[in-house]
């Protein structure tokens, strides 16, 4: 059994857990067998000791139908009548006078009642929403103004001149004198 001692053990208790279960179920199989060995076969009649007493006849009434009737359908439920509570009359007033009628009160039906629908409440959720608030935020202070010279206009009061314009201004051009040889 040298490759038995080599197996780890959580196998080798499976495989004596096997081992046993197959050792403790021979038993049973040997039982078995032997049963089927000696059963009687059943071929051979069997032996009645003594004498039979004869039984009382029970007549049986058995109803035989023709071939083409058919059978109605057996009823599977029976429901109970209903019992409905009958007011009984008030006692009716009698008349002294001949001209006045009776008055017997007769029953009516009541409307059975029906259920409706309850309305349920719907939940109202309240949101907690902030408000704005005002922060003061500081700004860069701008850098002071540079001056940059502006012409300045004269005052109304005081008398413009016009700008002077070009006027031509003759200049002496020299004409050529022409002389001549006598001749």
């Amino acid at each position: 059994m040298g490759w038995f001692d080599g197996l780890p053990p959580r196998q080798r208790r499976l495989y004596l857990t096997f081992i046993g279960i197959i050792a403790l179920t021979l038993p049973c199989y040997c039982i078995g067998i032997a049963a089927l060995v000696l059963a009687p076969s059943g071929r051979t009649p069997a032996v009645v000791g003594g004498t039979p007493t004869p039984t009382p006849e029970v007549n049986i009434a058995t109803a035989t139908l023709p071939a083409n009737t058919t059978l109605e359908p057996t009823p599977t439920n029976w429901v109970p009548p209903t019992i409905t509570d009958t007011p009984t009359p008030g006692p009716t007033s009698t008349a002294t006078d001949t001209l006045t009628p009776t008055y017997t009160p007769t029953p009516t039906d009541t409307p059975t009642p029906t259920t409706t629908a309850i309305p349920t409440a719907t939940p109202t959720v309240v949101t907690n929403t902030p408000e704005p608030t005002a922060t003061f935020t500081p700004s860069p202070v701008p850098p002071p103004p540079t001056e940059t010279p502006t012409a300045t206009p004269a005052p109304a009061d005081t008398p413009t001149t016009a700008p002077p314009t070009d006027t031509a201004t003759p200049t002496d051009t020299p004409t050529p004198t022409v002389t001549g040889t006598g001749g």
